[in-house]
């Protein structure tokens, strides 16, 4: 009986824990700009998920971790941040780190070339024009 109660307070704290320590289900981009934005792992890979101009981006978290694998240092993932993608000229705007546990996103603002990115929580953040 001692074993089953153990047991069962393992299996409830972990629970506990996971739900405290869980990954958001989507990183989510609010691009309030007039142009695309978009996220390069270790400033050279493109990630592939554009978030297009005055539009809201959602990727799954488990494709974060899928384009993050190889590329995560300390449990974060670093990330530079590009504006105007699609366009022959794109505009660095900073480095951003994720935790790719957590969702955590540092630091929690950037400020630009004319633009500002803002942290709203884990693995959710808005980007706008100065």
């Amino acid at each position: 009986m001692n074993r089953l109660f153990k047991g069962l307070s393992v299996a409830a704290l972990s629970l506990a824990t996971s739900a405290v320590f869980a990954s958001p289900t989507y990183l989510i981009i609010h691009n309030r700009t007039n142009v695309e934005s978009n996220a390069y792992i270790d400033g050279t890979i493109d990630s592939h998920q554009p978030t297009k101009a005055n539009s809201d981006g959602k990727v799954h978290w488990a494709v974060v971790r899928m384009i993050c694998f190889g590329h995560i240092t300390g449990g974060n993932c670093g990330a530079l941040i590009k504006m105007a993608t699609n366009t022959p000229n794109p505009v660095n705007l900073g480095w951003l780190n994720l935790n790719i546990e957590s969702g955590v996103i540092t630091p929690s603002e950037i400020r630009a070339n004319g633009y500002t990115i803002k942290v709203n929580g884990p693995g959710e953040a808005t980007i706008t024009k100065d």
